[in-house]
């Protein structure tokens, strides 16, 4: 199937999915091994001359699954974007950031919350650039083979805990109202970096594709969002530092989409109140049961909220029935491709119309 095939036939189901009221709706992304090309370090690149370089990479680790998913009709949409590891989510600020073998870390740099002048909102910022010059590069180079996708970032609570550091956690008890200040300075700062960020990608349906999934989701959908300084707090820090200000960042959208992990759902029920929360995914961490073996919990915590959740296909088999109680976007990893058809043909069977 071509590219314009796929979205014909996915963007119809995700807006089903989107629209439904009551249980029991699936879409599902089927991932099987496929060899790929092995990625150059990260650690060894200097991003100001080699970022195509980096991005090239990217796509020659990609064209293979593509490639072995071009007539699987699951509903992953073939996109890209500029990604790097985590840094991305916060280093647009002006934050200096140490590259890794596969990944990056931005570097604290605030000393003090008194240090929000070192927090820009600039479009010369290097990382802002590497994002805007990355998206560019791609844009050049895809004709008709992916979408461009959203990235996504992190909410203001977690961008406040990138910036300053794990000193944000007594911040919070000892000096609340520069805490507040921050996160208010934060919630401007990424509505405006989510809008720039929307500008980049390619606009499908009158929605975008995510890097999530590589999923549809739209009109008006901002995503995906992230905390994972709520697992390192109280549900009463969260509730004062964390929800009201996420729920300020998504004034004039219609949809979430939300990033979670599996290991401390404490203040999940409040997340998932977010207004307007349309997917949640709960990933899963070490040491922690696998997902599809830890349905009950996760569904206590998460409301009424649409889910992404991954498992195998075996897994989803098995509990089929119990994930028919919420909607659900299966992420299946499968043992090669016959495995992948039989497993979408399954949950299309089980899904509701």
């Amino acid at each position: 199937m071509t590219l314009a095939e796929k979205i014909s036939r996915i963007v119809p189901r995700a807006r089903a999915f989107y629209r439904a009221t009551e249980p029991g709706h699936f879409l599902v992304s089927a991932h099987f091994p496929v060899d790929r090309p092995k990625r150059p370090l990260l650690s060894s690149l200097d991003l100001d001359r080699q970022l195509g370089e980096w991005m090239e990479s990217k796509l020659a680790n990609m064209r293979p699954v593509w490639n072995a998913k071009a007539d699987l009709d699951d509903d992953m949409i073939p996109s890209i974007c500029p990604s790097f590891g985590t840094a991305e989510h916060s280093a647009w600020l002006g934050q200096e950031v140490r590259q890794e073998l596969n990944t990056c870390i931005a570097r604290p740099c605030m000393s003090s919350l008194r240090d929000m002048d070192k927090l820009t909102m600039d479009e010369h910022a290097r990382w802002f650039r590497y994002m805007k010059e990355g998206y560019d590069y791609l844009r050049q180079r895809k004709g008709d083979e992916y979408a461009l996708a959203v990235r996504g970032t992190m909410s203001p609570m977690d961008i406040a805990n990138a910036v300053r550091g794990d000193e944000i956690l007594t911040d919070v008890l000892l000096d609340p109202e520069a805490a507040h200040m921050l996160c208010d300075f934060l919630v401007r700062a990424m509505r405006w970096y989510y809008q720039h960020m929307l500008s980049w990608v390619d606009p499908i349906e009158d929605g975008h594709v995510f890097m999530y999934g590589s999923s549809w989701a739209g009109p008006k959908c901002i995503g995906h969002l992230g905390n994972d300084m709520s697992m390192m707090c109280s549900p009463d820090v969260y509730a004062e530092f964390g929800f009201p200000y996420e729920t300020r960042v998504v004034e004039g959208y219609d949809r979430i989409i939300y990033h979670y992990h599996s290991e401390r759902l404490h203040s999940l029920p409040q997340v998932a109140k977010l207004p307007g929360m349309a997917l949640l995914e709960v990933a899963h961490d070490p040491q922690t049961p696998e997902i599809m073996e830890d349905l009950p919990r996760i569904f206590s915590a998460t409301g009424k909220a649409g889910l992404m959740l991954a498992g195998t296909s075996d897994e989803v088999r098995r509990h089929i029935d119990e994930l028919k109680q919420r909607n659900v976007f299966l992420q299946i990893n499968c043992r090669d491709a016959a495995d992948a058809r039989d497993i979408i043909a399954f949950v299309r069977s089980h899904s509701r119309p």
